[in-house]
């Protein structure tokens, strides 16, 4: 976590910076165990439906995952593009800090009030509707990453090498996927979350 990063939560107030950190947590966790999942349904598929060596099931499922990574990358800077900003501010206009973005005096300014608020707004809008969205700390999204945790622990009692991989795979993405949840839905639902 960088200086900047540390700065923008800590303004947001204790309970909403909390919530922020765990939220960026269990995306971070979610993606990288959803990639893990992928590639054990690739590997089964090939390795089992396909019938190829375990060498080329694991390869071409570790290409096809880093494909989808790339691809999800680049739709997600695509979305995100900021525009910089200025690199010296007109110290004319310097004391009145609205006139030009980015440049409001020390950091005090009505610009970074305005971020700030915003900032809030936002934590607390993701907070409700992921609230909404989830249903409680523990519910009926926990069942299809345990059918697949259960599906998982199946495979990977075969006898291809190939198959027993993906299996591994299946249990560790579907093991992953029930932990982020968990995690993220503490955060949502007590006034505590770390």
């Amino acid at each position: 976590m960088d200086n900047s990063t540390g700065q923008k939560w800590s303004e947001l107030g204790s309970d909403l910076a909390k919530f922020t950190r765990r939220y960026s947590r269990s995306k971070t966790l979610g993606v990288l165990t959803a990639f893990i999942w992928v590639f054990g349904l690739f590997e089964v598929a090939l390795a089992d439906i396909f019938k190829t060596s375990w060498h080329v099931s694991v390869g071409i499922s570790a290409f096809a995952d880093g494909v989808l990574t790339a691809a999800a990358l680049l739709y997600l800077r695509a979305g995100t593009k900021n525009l910089t900003p200025p690199t010296s501010c007109s110290t004319s206009i310097a004391e009145h800090g609205c006139s030009q973005p980015g440049c409001d005096k020390a950091g005090g300014g009505c610009i970074t009030k305005f971020d700030t608020e915003i900032a809030q707004r936002i934590a607390q809008m993701e907070r409700e509707k992921l609230s909404l969205l989830l249903r409680g700390k523990v519910g009926i999204g926990l069942v299809l990453p345990l059918f697949w945790l259960v599906v998982g622990a199946k495979v990977a009692l075969s006898h291809g090498i190939g198959t027993q991989v993906g299996g591994l795979a299946l249990i560790v993405g579907s093991a992953g996927l029930v932990a982020t949840r968990l995690y993220l839905g503490a955060g949502i639902f007590s006034r505590k979350a770390a």
